[in-house]
């Protein structure tokens, strides 16, 4: 952040903003920059932005406290236990119903409630395509938009899955 606004002389952000930011979000440097950029954005609009209000425009970036890390393994387990598969025959390349529909599910839970990216989802899955981890999630948001019973699960799930994590 300091590079920058040495390289670029119409940037007014005071020292002590930036190193509270540089602190404060503590994500990965992704979230840093946007919000760097969000600071920019704003700036122009209030010039002389207090440190208060940068934590009210950011408060979404800011972590509180340690984050819960939630694993793919963890849903994987929990979420094979409530369909009552095996986590073996999650990962297995059987398409019976009675697999592909916690497999599904597993796959859009890893989505949501990890930062895991579709082919990181899918090797974690037996080595799966992330088009495969795609149609997964797709098909069940579409499901659940449906199905109130499934949408009940897939909530369920995730209560079973955060307090586990």
């Amino acid at each position: 952040l300091a590079t920058a606004r040495s390289d670029d002389a119409s940037l007014d952000i005071s020292e002590e903003i930036l190193n509270h930011v540089a602190r404060t979000v503590t994500g990965s440097g992704r979230e840093l920059e946007g919000a760097f950029n969000q600071l920019l954005f704003r700036q122009s609009f209030e010039p002389q932005i207090t440190i208060d209000r940068i934590d009210e425009i950011l408060g979404h970036i800011y972590r509180t406290g340690e984050p819960k890390r939630v694993r793919i393994e963890d849903i994987q387990r929990i979420v094979a236990r409530h369909y009552n598969v095996s986590k073996t025959e999650l990962l297995s390349n059987r398409r019976t119903r009675t697999i592909v529909k916690p497999r599904q599910v597993a796959m859009y839970l890893s989505k949501v409630m990890t930062p895991r990216s579709l082919p990181e989802i899918g090797r974690r899955f037996g080595g799966r395509d992330h088009t495969t981890v795609l149609h997964a999630v797709r098909k069940i948001e579409d499901l659940s938009g449906n199905d109130n019973t499934l949408a009940q699960e897939l909530e369920l799930l995730r209560r079973l899955i955060n307090d586990q994590a």
